[in-house]
């Protein structure tokens, strides 16, 4: 078989897939933009070429939605990125603790937006939340706060949960770069009396500066797109002051039904994230490779002056003349050093940690001790509500539909990314470049563009709420990265070995299954748990595409405390396990799997 025949009978599966069900709502929604359609008022469909764009300009909701969006993602983004390099500094120097400390940190990323939501609401409950409990017990409050009533905190909660989540993330890109810059510098950096904030700033500063712009990048990219922790966490209020313009296309075209204007404010966000990612992309092409330094270059290593070399006790040129004044290093005491320091990584850890710890506690609590005022925990455990939810046959319905959901995407999605990644990685496949740029363009459509129309394609084709239409839509839109990653793993197997395979007589298909996936299973295995953590999170297509026959656990999560929605209104200790159960399978992924974790989310976001 030709080479050529072979990429395209690899290649087909994935392509064919993304075509039928992730091109069409991509196509749709620039046609559906030019279209009045209003499902809750009277009158036909009809088409109004730009009039969606006079619409939208005039709509004084949706553009009052716009810089309030800017400011949250500009919030979120200033809190997370200082988060993210406090956590990659301690993440790099920790070498005892190292493993635990990385599953604590790594955990709030692993946990669901949706739960998240529900999580934050959890803590800042009026009256008996653990934070109105903390401040009341140091008397800074004296009754109910309205956390999530008021507008300003509601909006500070919301940008300081995303930051939370998403500061894991940030923290492990940061960390690839930390631990490439030779000790050779630090070490140089020591020898010619520079301080640690001196070194900071001479040697960690400018080489992870291009990282630090990817990140900050990359997060306000994250924060436009935010909607399942907002949906849970605020439901877009009060009134509209949490209403992202993500938020506002959700209401748009779910609640009011507009589904014309909804698709042109849909292709609005579109433009603006793919032109962050562009940029992103950019910036990391830029990026050169760090030249490798050894013990022998440290006689020539000559640290930036502007920041070493000029301090008081050094010559103008930085060589290691003394001046006129004796030399003085501003430093804390080395015991004040480490007391901070401990404080600061006491916190750090808190602050990861803090959240998933009390919903535990709350779940285990009977539902008078966590709703007294004061908290009034106790030691005798109360175990019901998980055995009310494990015989529950909605929950046990849910966790099924999920468990299906979580690994049939993931194992279609291996098998299929992995045939169209070998070709991309190793053969010469003609346009190459432009299906490479196709599935990169894919990926970086936000999900909420393309709801609309692929609801459309799921009524005509009868895929609604079932479990096979989640499982498509799933693997449909997790193929693109999936392959873009599968294909950085497989080009870094040595060529020479699937030569000398061939040259014994072994078939291109023999190589791939005998050679290459051996060589790569440990990338495999970090791409499968990505998806395997990615899926069972997932959120918005579970809430549009699935109704009764097809709700899984996040959807439920969702749900759980609306009134008119699934489940109604449960005790708070019922929600509190209903939340442990939510996050239990991703924990336990994140603390056996955490370095290949670690490892498959920093070559997504650095290499592609």
């Amino acid at each position: 078989m030709s080479e050529r025949r072979f990429s395209s009978l690899m290649f087909l599966p994935a392509a064919v897939l993304i075509l039928l069900i992730a091109v069409p709502p991509i196509a749709s929604v620039f046609g559906m933009s030019l279209f009045r359609i209003e499902l809750l008022k009277d009158g036909p469909t009809r088409f109004v070429g730009t009039g969606n764009i006079g619409r939208m300009l005039a709509d004084t909701n949706f553009t009052a939605s716009i810089p309030r969006t800017i400011l949250f993602a500009v919030a979120a983004t200033a809190i997370t990125v200082p988060l993210a390099l406090a956590t990659a500094m301690l993440l790099n120097r920790a070498k005892r603790w190292g493993a635990p400390l990385a599953v604590a940190l790594l955990l709030p990323w692993a946990i669901a937006p949706i739960v998240t939501g529900f999580f934050w609401r959890f803590m800042f409950q009026p009256s008996f939340g653990i934070v109105t409990d903390i401040l009341r017990g140091l008397g800074l409050v004296h009754g109910p706060v309205p956390w999530l009533e008021d507008p300003g905190k509601a909006f500070v909660i919301a940008v300081l949960a995303t930051a939370w989540r998403s500061a894991p993330l940030l923290a492990l890109i940061i960390l690839s770069s930390l631990k490439s810059i030779p000790s050779a510098l630090y070490r140089a950096a020591t020898m010619d009396g520079a301080t640690p904030g001196q070194a900071f700033r001479a040697v960690t500063l400018p080489a992870i500066r291009p990282t630090l712009m990817i990140a900050t990048i990359l997060q306000i990219i994250i924060s436009l797109q935010v909607f399942d922790l907002l949906f849970q966490l605020t439901r877009g209020g009060p009134g509209l002051e949490t209403t992202t313009i993500a938020y506002y296309i959700y209401n748009s075209a779910f609640n009011n039904l507009s589904l014309g204007y909804s698709a042109m404010l849909a292709l609005f966000l579109m433009v603006v994230i793919i032109a962050f990612s562009l940029a992103a992309a950019y910036l990391g092409r830029r990026r050169t490779p760090r030249p490798v330094f050894t013990d022998d270059d440290l006689d020539r290593l000559v640290l930036d002056p502007s920041a070493v070399a000029q301090r008081p006790g050094r010559a103008a040129d930085g060589s290691a003349e003394r001046a006129e004044r004796p030399r003085r290093r501003r430093q804390l005491p080395r015991g004040v050093r480490r007391v901070v320091g401990g404080v600061l990584v006491a916190l750090l850890i808190l602050w990861s940690v803090g959240p998933t710890l009390w919903i535990i506690i709350a779940s285990l609590q009977p539902e008078s001790a966590v709703t007294s005022i004061p908290l009034r925990l106790t030691a005798n455990l109360d175990l019901h509500h998980f055995a009310d939810i494990f015989s529950s046959p909605e929950w046990q319905g849910s966790l099924r539909v999920s468990l299906v959901v979580t690994v049939a995407t993931t194992v279609i999605t291996l098998v299929l990314a992995g045939m169209a990644a070998y070709p991309l990685a190793r053969l010469r496949v003609p346009g190459k470049s432009i299906a490479i740029g196709a599935l990169m363009f894919t990926y970086t459509v936000p999900a909420m563009v393309l709801m609309i129309p692929l609801l459309f394609v799921y009524n005509g084709i009868g895929l609604t709420d079932t479990i096979q239409g989640l499982v498509i839509a799933n693997v449909a839109f997790s193929l693109p990265l999936a392959i873009w990653l599968l294909k950085s793993i497989f080009e870094n197997v040595p060529a020479a070995l699937e030569s000398s395979a061939r040259m014994d007589g072994c078939s291109r298909l023999g190589t791939l299954v005998r050679v290459t996936i051996p060589s790569a299973a440990s990338g495999i295995a970090a791409t499968g748990l990505l998806l395997l953590i990615s899926v069972w999170n997932e959120f918005l297509f579970a809430v549009v595409l699935g109704n009764h026959g097809a709700v899984t656990i996040t959807r439920r999560i969702g749900y759980i405390n609306s009134p008119t929605g699934i489940g109604g209104d449960p005790p708070y200790t019922y929600q509190a396990a209903a939340g442990v159960v939510a996050v239990l399978p991703v924990v336990i992924l994140v603390m056996i799997f955490h370095r290949r974790i670690s490892s498959g989310l920093t070559e997504s976001y650095l290499k592609g």
